[in-house]
């Protein structure tokens, strides 16, 4: 927000206006004119002898008093200001431009009611006066009353379409309110009557990078950055935008120039070492948040980065003693107690691991997050004779793990009710017929809202009460889920006619549905499966879900002395249930770490689970079997992405099982 341009007013009401100048004479009219042309050319000093002098003469000369109100509001003497100001007023109250600096420097003296009035009376004997409705939406925006502001700065633009300050008002408190479509409307129309204003492409490119429209994001910011080239948030911003586009390389380069443009500015170190730790280049990203610790030693975010770096190498004290300051720091870091969690669980520290697991809902990634249930949550007490709703979180995986949890839950004599992927419910149902399944919809289910039910609890929290120690999981049993015995058998059958008195062996090679680089990691590509698939006293079976056609004709059709059998009658992305039946059916499941091998795993089949360097936390750390799943073996990459000793320790492993059975 400026000040209303005071010269122009003068010369408004000097050459057009009698209620001032019929108190000049000659002299003094020359002495306005030229304190005028001093202040124009921002000479304050002498423009306030100019001013002074003609008040020698004529006291009660409005322009003079108004003008100098404008010098001490230049100055920063906010209450001269407004003395001089209203004194100017209180001559000639005809004069809008006297109402709306008043309401300007009222403003900066944080009384916004009486700004507010101000601006009103300068509306009132001028209604088309753009400034005044500009200046009184923002001070209406200071005091949170964001209709009548936007109200305001509409009336400005429809008198003045072309009006940058007021389009741009408007632009940036829909963005606030989240009104980003019309927001991107007001920018876009602002910039073709200023088309080069840079500020104008820098909040458009914000916009759009809200809305998830990264490529127009990148024009706007690399627009914004033409136009003005050392724009430091644009070029951090681009960086974000480019990051988003998977751009690592363009985003690496544009966090840099916002880094050089403004050494201390600590955004663009933070996201750079985020998008150096995504493309797994540890020691250059620990060297960047080292640099942003320099600049800024108390910032959590940067100490909770750090302990992602280190959990990934696997220096867990150091993971452990980062997060542990990111929470000293701000004790409700969310994000930095979910970390914390997930490396005590990873160490096998369950009881301080589930606490802080915990805060996982309060992250803004959390896969399928929260839900919003009337019921308590459960916090350990005795429920017995009471009833609960437990509730479906993250994936198919998870969901399928934590159901091992069911039978304990049971044993407490609680009536127990479970909202969970909808795919899941007949094997479910099948084997817990205690319990009552219903499927999770976007829309909550009238019946989980009724505060008859006691409790509410999301299906991982059982872990804090049923599996706070190793001894605990004693309780689940080695198949806890229960396939269709008819479906299994008929399968079963199938596959041996075709194998010919093969073992048969089902495979599942590739993570989706989590973040990509996470994936890639947890994922072995078809190719380096030839050696197992090349066995020929294997029957194998396709077990992984997803698209994978192109997989299968690019690394086995063409392959005369590898082949991997597609059931096309199962889909597990259409039944679940049906799945289940197929694995239940094969003699050994051979899987990276993702659905498959909980399925397997909650079938009591014979399971190989391969885990990358630093797995998820489940599968916890130097050891070949899992608490979780009794009947599955887990094989570990001793070097960070390198897969060929897991699958030679497979290989060796399948000769000897096959010997075995």
């Amino acid at each position: 927000m400026v000040l209303y341009n005071a010269t122009k007013t003068i010369f408004f009401h000097h050459h057009n206006s009698n209620l001032s100048s019929k108190y000049l004479t000659m002299n003094t009219e020359q002495k306005l004119e030229e304190g005028i042309a001093f202040h124009q050319a921002n000479l304050l000093h002498q423009a306030e002898q100019a001013y002074q002098e003609i008040l020698q003469v004529l006291p009660q000369q409005a322009d003079a008093l108004h003008l100098l109100g404008v010098i001490a509001y230049q100055k920063k003497e906010y209450q001269i200001a407004a003395d001089l100001i209203a004194q100017a007023i209180n001559i000639n109250s005809s004069q809008h431009s006297f109402f709306n600096n008043l309401g300007l420097v009222l403003k900066e003296q944080k009384k916004l009611d009486r700004a507010i009035q101000a601006f009103h009376q300068s509306i009132e004997i001028n209604p088309r006066f753009t400034e005044g409705h500009n200046n009184l939406g923002i001070v209406l925006q200071k005091q949170e009353k964001y209709n009548e502001a936007i109200k305001a700065y509409r009336s400005a633009i429809k008198l003045q379409p072309n009006n940058m300050e007021a389009c741009s008002n408007l632009g940036k408190l829909l963005e606030q309110k989240g009104q980003l479509g019309e927001a991107t409307k007001i920018f876009r129309r602002a910039i073709k009557h200023h088309p080069n204003d840079a500020e104008l492409y820098y909040h458009l490119g914000t916009t759009l990078y809200k809305r998830d429209r990264f490529k127009q994001a990148i024009q706007a910011y690399q627009k914004t950055i033409e136009l003005q080239p050392n724009h430091t948030e644009a070029h951090y911003n681009l960086g974000l935008a480019l990051q988003k586009q998977e751009q690592f390389d363009y985003a690496s380069q544009a966090y840099q120039q916002a880094i050089t443009l403004e050494p201390n500015f600590v955004a663009p170190y933070n996201n750079l070492g985020i998008l150096l730790t995504k493309q797994r280049k540890f020691d250059q990203a620990i060297r960047t948040y080292q640099k942003s610790i320099q600049i800024d030693p108390n910032n959590a975010e940067i100490y909770n980065n750090l302990g992602v770096i280190f959990q990934e190498l696997g220096e867990f004290e150091k993971s452990t003693k980062s997060y542990q300051q990111a929470i000293k720091m701000n004790p409700k870091f969310a994000e930095a107690h979910k970390n914390l969690g997930i490396s005590l669980l990873l160490k096998g520290e369950l009881y301080h691991g589930w606490k802080h697991y915990e805060w996982r809902h309060k992250c803004d990634d959390f896969p399928i997050g929260s839900r919003t249930f009337p019921q308590p949550i459960w916090d350990g007490s005795n429920i017995k004779g009471k009833s609960i709703l437990v509730w479906a979180e993250q994936g198919i995986g998870d969901q399928i793990m934590f159901a091992s949890i069911f039978e304990d839950l049971l044993k407490t004599e609680v009536d127990t009710i479970v909202e969970c992927e909808r795919r899941l419910i007949p094997l479910f149902q099948r084997s817990f017929p205690q319990i009552d399944f219903l499927p999770r919809e976007n829309l909550i289910q009238p019946r989980l809202l009724d505060n008859s039910i006691d409790y509410q609890i999301p299906i991982a929290g059982l872990g804090r009460w049923f599996r706070t120690e190793e001894r605990n999981f004693l309780s689940t049993k080695t198949r806890y889920l229960h396939a269709c015995p008819k479906k299994s058998a008929k399968i079963r059958s199938k596959y041996q006619q075709l194998a010919n008195g093969k073992m048969l062996a089902g495979i599942s090679w590739k993570s989706t549905g989590i973040g990509d680089t996470r994936a890639k990691i947890k994922s072995i590509i078809l190719e380096n499966w030839h050696p197992i698939l090349s066995r020929q006293n294997c029957f194998f079976i396709n077990l992984q879900y997803g698209n994978i056609k192109q997989e299968i004709e690019e690394h086995i059709s063409n392959k005369h002395d590898i082949s991997l059998y597609l059931d096309n009658d199962i889909d597990p992305l259409e039944n679940l249930d049906n799945f289940a039946a197929q694995v239940a059916a094969l003699d050994l499941v051979i899987s990276t770490s993702n659905a498959t091998v909980h399925m397997a795993g909650a079938l009591g089949q014979t399971v190989w689970t391969l885990l990358p360097y630093i797995p998820d936390w489940r599968w916890m750390l130097k050891r070949e079997d899992t608490p979780w799943y009794p009947s599955m073996k887990l094989f570990r990459q001793t070097h960070m992405n390198d897969w060929s000793n897991v699958l030679q320790q497979v290989n060796l492993e399948l000769n000897q099982y096959i010997s075995d059975h």
